[in-house]
């Protein structure tokens, strides 16, 4: 056997193998991973069950009892500065008396 032969049995060797790992692994997956039914399209497992409601720190349910919607919506079109009330401005001033020169 030449030594172009070699490297070519070697190559396929080592891709067999590397196939052969892969099904172990999709065999022996955990609940997380789809198993070798996923790549044949016959997945007979039971549906997953559904996430948890989400708890708050402390264990109170969500949303909080004491939360409240926001004041500005930001989906919607326009500036954000449109959303809040500009201050009051300050009321003008009174205009300085004239004063006359007090020439004596």
């Amino acid at each position: 056997m030449g030594g172009e032969q070699a490297a070519i049995l070697l190559v396929g060797v080592v891709h067999v193998f590397a196939v052969c790992v892969l099904l172990w692994m999709l065999v022996k997956a955990g609940d997380g991973a789809p198993g070798i039914d996923f790549w044949w399209g016959n997945d007979a497992r039971d549906e997953p069950e559904p996430p948890p409601e989400p708890v708050a720190p402390g264990g109170a349910a969500l949303p909080l009892p004491v939360s409240e919607p926001s004041r500005v919506r930001l989906r919607e079109p326009g500036r954000l500065a449109d959303a809040h009330p500009r201050p009051a401005r300050r009321p003008a001033h009174e205009p300085h008396p004239v004063r006359t020169p007090d020439r004596g």
